[in-house]
């Protein structure tokens, strides 16, 4: 990638790319009984402190009006499941350009997230932003209309736990919204790639699918599916609602370069294309590189 840039970027440009996720060495490995990826570290990885991470406030005006457009995409269904005046919390609201959007939806929105300067740079653009964990947090119980986590549950180390949190602070009726890497998609390309049959020209295909997506090597610590994610959900009394298949929010780079939203494009519309054909598994799951699935409090 780096040599396809006009200039080569800097560590702070390609935060996003890189430094967001679980880089060691390490097995990807995959229950037998329901599928579920887990990535297994060779050796214990660095402490590193999200919270305590640098983030470059030119890079992130950047690239903010880029994540605002990607959510502002999403209007149709999420706007809808809510009414106007809902009080919502997103989980990891990172540079708040869902919070920004939240808002220009009629929903009152604010966003959990320990990272200081994102947190910091979300406030600056008119959001509010509680910067803690998770499990520092204190909400009330049944205070919010909806919970959104759109791009870190795959990296939270205890799941079940998050997932009690969120239950407890939804009203009954609440719509929570999980948005993650498809670990079956993952395990779909890495069977085809191992598959001798497989010709120059799909992989090749493949492998750039999964570079646009932030699949290769799986730099997450869970890979779900659809239906790990409903095995995992439902009993913490969350009733499934809807899904959709979709793809990388929007590739982080700072410069943005039209050749990379054109193979971006035109490989996303290929996938979808796959998605009945060679692609699929004949389960019924989704199959996107990544997946959003809502559900109901009840």
């Amino acid at each position: 990638m780096q040599r396809r840039l006009r200039e080569p970027a800097d560590s702070g440009e390609l935060k996003d790319l890189t430094d967001f996720f679980h880089t060691e060495n390490a097995d990807i490995c995959t229950c037998g009984n329901c599928g579920l990826l887990v990535r297994n570290e060779h050796e214990p990885p660095p402490v590193r402190q999200y919270a305590e991470e640098e983030y470059d406030p030119e890079v992130m005006d950047h690239l903010f009006p880029r994540y605002v457009n990607a959510f502002r995409k999403k209007e149709d269904p999420y706007r809808g499941l809510l009414q106007e005046g809902a009080r919502v919390l997103e989980i990891g609201s990172h540079y708040g350009a869902f919070l920004q959007v939240a808002k220009g939806w009629g929903w009152r929105a604010e966003g959990i997230d320990p990272g200081k300067d994102t947190s910091r740079f979300a406030e600056s653009k008119g959001s509010t932003v509680h910067n803690v964990a998770l499990e520092e947090a204190i909400l009330p119980e049944a205070s919010f209309a909806g919970i959104f986590i759109w791009n870190c549950f795959e990296q939270m180390e205890q799941p079940q736990n998050s997932l009690a949190v969120c239950r407890r602070a939804l009203a009954p009726g609440g719509l929570f919204t999980i948005r993650t890497p498809n670990g079956k998609f993952y395990s779909l390309c890495r069977q085809l790639l191992r598959d001798e049959s497989t010709g120059a020209v799909e992989r090749d295909f493949l492998l750039r699918v999964m570079g646009y997506n932030n699949l290769l090597g799986f730099p997450y610590l869970y890979g779900y599916s659809s239906d790990t994610l409903m095995r995992l959900i439902s009993p913490h009394g969350f009733r499934y609602e809807g899904a959709l298949n979709s793809e990388l929010l929007t590739f982080p780079l700072p410069d943005n370069l039209e050749w990379v939203e054109r193979e971006e494009r035109a490989i996303n519309k290929d996938v979808r294309l796959r998605a009945n054909s060679v692609l699929a598994d004949g389960s019924g799951s989704l199959i996107g590189p990544w997946i959003e699935m809502w559900f109901r409090a009840v």
